[in-house]
């Protein structure tokens, strides 16, 4: 009786008092239509607005974002996409890291911090019918729902693909310029190699009209530089931060950097929407 009396005690104060939801990102930049999904409601995004986990980020057409989270990570959401902040826990003293999401459809591209090159470390994208697994790199992940095929490219570092049928096999592994695709039913395809119009044109989604840049490992990549395709072990590393022309601060500076140091920038960046 006295244990029940005790069960019932602290559900009456978990509704009283609720725990206050952990953020773990912040919104660095965005253009067009952005909504944030929380607890049923749909709000507008908004440069220095939080991320939550368990949030739903949704880009309509010509919408697009981009997300610093705790872990230095960097989520950047094409349009007309649907993602969900499934797990994102990021505790360096405990050397506890992981990234979970959900792409129920679209496009998004993500630069993984070097957090998840640590052992322990996870950082996994599904869709409906792959899962994308990362340690420390830069990908490209899209999902189609009207024909059910996901296809994911690697831009650098490595990137583990698995169908959903089998996700605790060896799948396939991508690299640098290498892509692959997972249909409804199918294990992934072999990987192969894409050129660079093919590769500037999966960048166009990401970029931002509104004055700031599209930074990632991809912005020098020797595709677009014009030089030689390195081989995929030696594929190029993120460029440090830049100041854009005049000293004014442009979303590029926000790459690597947490967010309260997003939100105290806020203001400050070069772009307008």
């Amino acid at each position: 009786m006295a244990r029940a009396r005790y069960g019932l005690l602290v559900a009456l104060l978990l509704l009283a008092f609720p725990v206050a939801a952990q953020e773990v990102g912040t919104v660095a930049e965005l253009d067009g239509t952005v909504d944030i999904g929380r607890s049923g409601e749909w709000t507008a995004a908004a440069i220095g607005a939080p991320i939550e986990q368990g949030d739903q980020l949704r880009t309509g057409k010509r919408g697009r974002l981009k997300v610093v989270f705790q872990d230095d990570s960097v989520l950047s959401v094409s349009e007309q996409s649907l993602v969900i902040v499934n797990e994102q826990v990021f505790d360096p003293a405990t050397s506890k890291t992981r990234s979970y999401f959900d792409l129920v459809r679209g496009k998004l591209n993500s630069i993984v911090s070097d957090y998840y090159g640590q052992p322990g470390a996870s950082y996994e994208v599904k869709t409906a019918t792959a899962v994308a697994g990362v340690r420390g790199t830069e990908f490209s992940i899209s999902y189609d729902p009207d024909d059910a095929v996901t296809e994911v490219l690697g831009f650098s570092g490595q990137v583990q693909v698995h169908s959903l049928l089998d996700t605790s096999g060896p799948g396939v592994i991508i690299t640098a310029n290498e892509s692959t695709t997972v249909a409804k039913g199918q294990l992934p395809t072999t990987p192969r190699r894409f050129n660079e119009k093919f590769f500037r044109q999966q960048l166009e989604g990401f970029s931002f009209i509104g004055g700031g840049r599209f930074e990632s490992a991809a912005a020098t990549h020797p595709l677009v530089a014009g030089a030689k395709v390195p081989r995929p072990d030696c594929a190029p590393a993120a460029l440090p931060n830049v100041v854009a022309s005049g000293g004014v601060h442009d979303a590029s500076t926000l790459v690597g950097q947490s967010p309260p140091v997003v939100k105290a920038v806020t203001g400050q960046l070069g772009i307008s929407f």
